[in-house]
């Protein structure tokens, strides 16, 4: 089985990267809580599961249990499930166009500031970048 973790910052095109995906046969979950990885992945590699291809969209609004994302991940490793990770990301002026554009807020903006949003996202999701197979 191929198990695609797809990642980055928010507005770079996590959700459009999983509808190609889709479009190319993957079974694709998009914003999958991470306290629900272990049980997915328990689901998906019951032997009587006909799925070849996964991937699943994480990202920084998985609220507090993102936190426990590296867990999940050595978990996966220690069950036998190798995975790979598409980490998406844009530089900080692309980022913030979009959000304007889409009059959308950042899912870390919590006094306006979307240029500090960002700043954050990217401490956050720094293990993650330094991890993924694909940037």
């Amino acid at each position: 089985m191929r198990f695609v973790i797809v990642t980055g910052m928010s507005g770079a095109g996590k959700s459009t990267a999983l509808k190609v995906m889709e479009d190319a046969g993957y079974f694709c979950v998009d914003n999958l809580p991470v306290l629900l990885i272990d049980k997915f992945v328990e689901l998906i590699t019951m032997p009587n599961s006909e799925l070849s291809k996964v991937a699943i969209g994480i990202d920084v609004r998985s609220g507090n249990g993102f936190n426990e994302l590296e867990k999940a991940l050595e978990e996966m490793k220690e069950q036998g499930c190798p995975y790979e990770i598409l980490f998406l990301d844009t530089n900080k002026d692309i980022l913030i166009k979009r959000f304007k554009e889409t009059r959308r807020n950042h899912p870390l903006v919590t006094d306006g500031n979307v240029e500090q949003a960002i700043l954050r996202e990217r401490d956050r999701l720094a293990f993650l970048k330094k991890s993924a197979n694909y940037i």
